[in-house]
């Protein structure tokens, strides 16, 4: 079986599934707590967010700096942000959360933008009484545990499986040499012939040049003898009679109508 198509694929993935777990998701989709604070704009006591509206999801990836657990809510202060008690932006979140995270977990805060009286909160914040504004308890998750990491994790899981299927691959057929397409070449047929022992040696003839073409003859021309239509008197050898021909043949083959001796007239 060809192992470099299964390497090289494997490859691929194992770096696109890197590249989006710890480049893509962090920086491109989410952004940490600081990056958040920084784009909220306070006037009048009323909060407007620049880069997101109202309907808007906001992914934040950050580390856990402080937690605190009162009157049935969990307040979460973030590395990026700060843990100050009156000064720096905390999160809160319904229920007890401190058995799932504490100092140092690193997790994803998930909530959507909506309008309350003029402001711009996440979801959840949006009710008159402040003590009861909170995130749902499963707004918050620890790092790579929601969809997307879960994705690029796939990613990365198996281009490593590719990986270790090509490269065991490729070493239980290494002594099979491959092309460029990763494919194990057919045998070369052998142009020898078979050696048997013990038998002569066969000679082959040398190669016999095919006979030069030879000018085909020229067609025999037939002899053309005079010809005469006069009459002629020839004189028998046998008997001396004498015999009138007007036959323009020749030679002429003859017999004497007196003896019956055969003669040729030329």
């Amino acid at each position: 079986m060809p192992a470099r198509p299964f390497v090289i694929g494997g490859l691929l993935l194992l770096v696109l599934g890197l590249v989006g777990e710890f480049l893509v998701f962090p920086t491109m989709l989410a952004s940490d707590g600081g990056k958040f604070e920084a784009q909220i704009t306070t006037s009048d006591e009323i909060d407007t967010y620049n880069e997101y509206d109202a309907g808007d999801t906001v992914i934040i990836v950050d580390t856990i700096a402080r937690i605190q657990y009162e009157d049935g809510k969990t307040s979460v202060w973030l590395e990026s942000i700060g843990a100050d008690f009156e000064d720096d932006i905390r999160f809160r979140f319904d229920g007890n959360l401190l058995s799932d995270f504490g100092p140092d977990s690193k997790v994803v805060i998930t909530f959507e933008v909506v309008e309350y009286a003029s402001n711009e909160v996440p979801e959840g914040y949006d009710v008159s009484d402040s003590s009861d504004r909170a995130l749902p308890a499963d707004a918050v998750a620890p790092r790579y545990s929601t969809q997307p990491e879960l994705a690029f994790g796939g990613l990365t899981a198996l281009g490593l499986l590719l990986l270790v299927f090509g490269g065991y691959s490729a070493w239980k057929g290494g002594d099979k040499e491959e092309d460029d397409w990763g494919m194990t070449p057919p045998p070369a047929a052998s142009t020898a012939a078979p050696v048997i022992a013990g038998a002569a040696p066969v000679a082959f003839p040398p190669a016999v040049a095919p006979p030069a073409m030879q000018a085909a003859p020229l067609a025999t021309q037939p002899t053309v003898y005079p010809t005469s239509t006069e009459t002629q008197l020839i004189q028998c050898p046998a008997c001396q009679s004498q015999l009138k021909i007007n036959d323009p043949t020749r030679p002429l083959n003859i017999t004497c109508p007196g003896c019956q001796a055969g003669m040729v007239v030329r």
